[in-house]
């Protein structure tokens, strides 16, 4: 049991974080959070292993949240290092000062070493930002472009990676071509050969996410990237919904640019990104955030996370985020996030009122699965779930479903109940 003075100190901490009233956060910071469940477990007993996982989460016991795929949620051990440091920075006992967006210090370095063998690139392409938005800013806003000079992107992305093109479109004449990603892919190649029919003579970079927030399909970004460098053409990758989703391996990847939202499927604190860019282009993007070392190119990627004075203790909630990861696995995590979609997936294509828009095979989708309706039943199906507090996601004639593995399966069987239950009413 913690002591009264410093479960005070740190619940007072999380509920001003997180936003959650202190009585609530009292019942969780008054005690250790539970230690993992052991390997030996898994091995009998994976529903088991993963029950005993749950409490890893502050999720209330009375919801169910399909959902991560707009924000994670960030489990106890990275949020008690995130508010541990909160108060320790406080003291002001470090030779450093406690906060990130200025010079390199010892807990930054930290950050980045772990991330960056997490993500298998070198360190010193490796930039600290605060989410997919900002680093899909710094490229679009840091790259030299003129007018007719030509972005190619697909009907899928997300404002906070087509924006910054929109506004280059308004204010430096540069041009915007779009693909449409079919729904649902027939195969990677179909994908590859879109992309390169749509290569013109003025094309300079393609912008396309690794997966899709709209549909949740997993895009074939290396046969993307490698087709893009043989006709010269460069690549940005938006990420958002990678880490923690999908193995990710940047270098693999063979990208130009690539950013995303740890706080997504990798569970770090809400606040943390990064943005990976190539060494020998690092030179040729301008910074964002023009700050004191805005040129020092000694600096490499680093010179991107000059951003100001921002929360080093998210930062360090990164780390952990990473740490906590890779003491359950990568494969682990993997085969119950897929697991469970697949569950989904699998119910979902025998209901012939609905239409599998991502999943169509194994490779396409990961732990999200979204299916199109009539925009009446979709409104049904968002309702229903509201009323049983089942949190999904999608839009006005499609529905997306994350799962996660602090997702049990009767979470799982509820929505599908829900689901069958509007089907049946909307027959």
């Amino acid at each position: 049991m913690l002591e009264r003075r410093e479960f005070l100190q740190r619940a007072a901490a999380a509920a001003a974080l997180v936003g959650l009233p202190l009585p609530q956060l009292e019942k969780q910071f008054c005690r250790e959070t539970p230690p993992l469940p052991s390997a030996d477990l898994y091995q009998s007993n994976e529903d088991a292993y993963w029950a005993r996982m749950r409490p890893q989460w502050l999720l209330a016991k009375d919801r169910v949240n399909l959902n991560c795929g707009s924000v994670g949620c960030t489990p106890l051990p990275v949020l008690r290092t995130m508010i541990d440091n909160v108060l320790h920075n406080e003291e002001f006992v470090d030779p450093w000062y406690p906060w990130f967006g200025y010079e390199e210090n010892p807990p930054l370095h930290e950050v980045v070493d772990s991330l960056a063998a997490f993500l298998n690139v070198n360190r010193d392409d490796l930039a600290l930002v605060r989410n997919a938005t900002e680093a899909n800013n710094t490229v679009g806003n840091g790259l030299d472009m003129k007018a007719g000079d030509e972005v190619l992107m697909t009907d899928q992305e997300h404002p906070g990676g087509r924006c910054v093109w929109d506004q280059r479109v308004v204010r430096h004449g540069i041009t915007i071509k779009e693909i449409a990603l079919p729904k649902p892919p027939a195969s990677a190649q179909q994908i590859v050969d879109l992309f390169e029919r749509g290569i013109g003579p003025r094309t300079r970079i393609i912008l396309f996410s690794h997966i899709t927030t709209v549909t949740g399909v997993v895009l074939p970004a290396k046969e993307i990237c490698a087709m893009a460098r043989q006709k010269g053409v460069l690549t940005q990758v938006d990420g958002a919904h990678v880490p923690g989703q999908i193995s990710l391996d940047i270098a693999d990847v063979g990208c130009d640019f690539y950013g995303s939202s740890p706080h997504k499927w990798l569970m770090a604190p809400k606040g943390t990104g990064f943005l990976y860019v190539r060494d020998e282009l690092q030179k040729q993007l301008y910074v964002n955030m023009a700050s004191g070392s805005w040129r020092d190119y000694s600096l490499k990627a680093y010179r991107f996370s000059n951003l100001g004075t921002s929360n080093l203790s998210i930062m360090v909630g990164l780390k952990a985020a990473v740490d906590f990861y890779n003491t359950i696995g990568r494969e682990r995590i993997y085969g119950r996030i897929h697991q469970l979609a697949r569950r989904v997936r699998d119910h979902v294509a025998q209901k012939p009122q609905l239409k599998l828009i991502n999943a169509s095979a194994d490779p396409f989708y990961g732990g999200m699965v979204t299916f199109a309706a009539p925009e009446a039943t979709v409104k049904n199906i968002y309702e229903d779930c509201a009323k049983r507090r089942i949190r999904v996601s999608g839009g006005s004639d499609h529905v997306r479903v994350s799962t996660h593995i602090f997702t049990q399966p009767a979470e799982v069987d509820s929505f599908l109940e829900t689901l069958d239950g509007t089907l049946a009413r909307s027959a």
